[in-house]
């Protein structure tokens, strides 16, 4: 705020001390306490912002999640900025949590993808892990993953064992196939995982049958909460979203204040 907060500062002439709350309007599971506390505090670190619970807790509608005690400028110029942090990474963990509640049963998890909002992937990712969810790769630099861009103009045969001679730093591949075809080329070599592409639960559990048992899988794509038992059923190990990060729900808090 290059200004400050104006309204404030024109319709509340004094400094008076007021206890306010942070309500949730919807029921899930809460995420980003730690983050809106810090937004309360580094507006004015003479707040007392104090909750009973933490992140990964279930929460109910019209449930208290925070109190915070102070001057009653400071905490109005911090309200939104903590209200959006807490309703963006629970939006997250609470739709991760749903999503793993459904497949737990087949043993499979739910993981999240690099499909993240810019400067707020580490936020994102660690919502999903509050979730009951996975990571896949932070950053490009974490693993070999082999997509089909990077095979358009390669032969398979040959491109595997090239790339795992240069894998001096030994890290994790991953290949991505799109049909059982490239999954035959590539099932003998020494790669750590496969990633099934827009592929159907039938042709996966098809693939699963041909891998060996130390290469993990993955599906992605066009998975959603309708059909995402499906895949499970499939023995697939790991189930990939991005729409757990980039088409996210906001989950609804109100602040209100006790003069």
């Amino acid at each position: 705020m290059p200004r400050g907060d104006i309204t404030t500062n024109i319709t509340i002439s004094t400094n008076h001390p007021v206890q306010a709350k942070i309500i949730s309007k919807n029921k899930g599971m809460i995420c980003g306490l730690e983050v809106a506390k810090k937004v309360f505090l580094m507006v004015d670190k003479q707040l007392v912002v104090k909750t009973q619970l933490q992140d990964g807790a279930y929460i109910k509608t019209n449930q208290t999640i925070l109190t915070i005690k102070g001057n009653k400028k400071s905490i109005l110029k911090a309200e939104r900025t903590a209200l959006n942090f807490l309703g963006f990474m629970s939006g997250i963990s609470t739709k991760t949590n749903e999503l793993s509640l459904l497949i737990k049963k087949f043993k499979t998890k739910v993981c999240c993808t690099r499909k993240t909002l810019p400067n707020l992937r580490n936020l994102q990712k660690y919502a999903v892990i509050v979730g009951g969810g996975t990571n896949n790769r932070m950053n490009l630099s974490d693993e070999i993953f082999i997509k089909d861009n990077h095979i358009a103009d390669n032969n398979l045969e040959t491109l595997i064992p090239a790339v795992i001679k240069k894998n001096k730093l030994k890290k994790l591949i991953t290949v991505e196939v799109d049909n059982l075809t490239q999954l035959k080329k590539i099932k003998a070599y020494k790669i750590n995982r496969v990633l099934f592409d827009n592929m159907t639960p039938a042709n996966i559990k098809n693939g699963i049958k041909l891998l060996p048992k130390n290469i993990e899988t993955e599906a992605s794509g066009n998975i959603n909460q309708s059909n995402i038992r499906n895949y499970a059923k499939s023995g697939v190990q790991r189930i990939s979203m991005g729409a757990l990060t980039h088409t996210i729900t906001n989950f609804d808090f109100s602040l209100e204040i006790k003069n």
